[in-house]
């Protein structure tokens, strides 16, 4: 048999050792999306920043490039009156080069498939979106297109029969960058063709919408000056912009009063499983285009029926649309 002396039982005792001792090193997020998605940065409402790594005790060195702001104000479950949250919107940095736009989320009791539980409405905001819109008028009448160009609105060079073609051949260079499409009820029935040109985009004539209409220099108008369409998706939820950071926050407060306003008077009362009252409402919150603002709001501060309805919070001083401004 080998001689097996030489072989331990168990493995003998290391040599004194001494751990090496770990110095954490500054992480540096260099990308805005390993900063979102490895760093927690909130700041609530008139209170201070807040960061967190995944639990991490190292020394955090952001270094995003400067077209990235390198936090986020987002509130979590708590809620705040919407008065405070249309005011932080408008004091809050900058998350984008451009006017970001400013959107009121909605939460209702609606379930759209079910009969009579839609909202489909359109009304005018009463400082416009603060969005250039633009505007294709399909009519053979040569007083609407008269009307239609004076306004700003576009038209094409031939008739509708001849637009109506180029786009189911596959043209659509007529309604690149087009936001809305007006026809008169004469010329309904040639750009009914259209119906899977224009309807994937949200073109297609309504006429409950006043799309379809005889008055296109009203139609022009209404759409120049700010038109929003409030419809409720399939989870009970309506998303509506109300209007852009640079308004400030006077003028996002008197379209978001009507937007609110127009949600409440289009409620259905009469359908079956609707609530009523202040459970009708389920959520809100204000955002921006980026994402960069999140705040959640109060229902009882959007409901028009409540006595909470725009209460709490401290208002700007400044106030662009306030009576004083507009009679300068």
């Amino acid at each position: 048999l080998p001689n097996l002396s030489h072989i331990h039982s168990t493995p003998p005792p290391h040599p004194t050792h001494t751990p090496p001792t770990h110095t954490p090193h500054p992480i540096h997020l260099h990308s805005p999306t390993a900063l979102m998605s490895s760093l927690l940065i909130r700041r609530p409402l008139g209170g201070l920043l807040t960061v967190g790594y995944r639990g991490l005790s190292a020394p955090l060195a952001l270094a995003p490039p400067s077209s990235f702001r390198p936090y986020t104000i987002k509130t979590g479950s708590t809620t705040f009156p919407i008065v405070t949250a249309l005011s932080g919107v408008c004091s809050s940095p900058p998350f984008a080069k451009f006017d970001e736009t400013v959107s009121l989320h909605l939460q209702v009791t609606l379930d759209p498939r079910k009969p009579n539980q839609n909202i489909r409405e359109k009304i005018s905001l009463p400082h416009g979106t603060g969005k250039r819109v633009s505007i294709l008028v399909l009519s053979d009448d040569a007083a609407s297109r008269d009307v239609a160009v004076a306004l700003g609105a576009s038209v094409p060079e031939g008739t509708v029969a001849e637009a109506v073609k180029a786009l189911t051949s596959g043209d659509l260079s007529l309604i690149s960058g087009v936001d809305r499409v007006i026809t008169t009820p004469g010329d309904m029935r040639g750009v009914g063709a259209l119906g899977r040109v224009l309807g994937p985009r949200g073109l297609m004539p309504n006429p409950k919408l006043g799309g379809v209409t005889a008055d296109v220099g009203k139609a022009v108008e209404d759409a120049i000056r700010g038109e929003v369409i409030i419809r409720v998706n399939k989870e009970g939820g309506i998303f509506t912009p109300i209007g852009k950071v640079s308004m400030g926050y006077g003028k996002l407060r008197d379209n978001c009063r009507a937007v609110l306003e127009a949600v409440s008077a289009a409620k259905p009362t009469d359908a079956k499983g609707v609530k009523s009252g202040a459970a009708f409402w389920k959520g809100a919150s204000v955002t921006r285009t980026m994402g960069g603002y999140h705040v959640k709001v109060d229902t009882k501060t959007v409901d028009p029926a409540s006595a909470n309805y725009f209460r709490g919070g401290i208002e700007p001083d400044e106030t662009p649309n306030d009576d004083a401004t507009s009679a300068a």
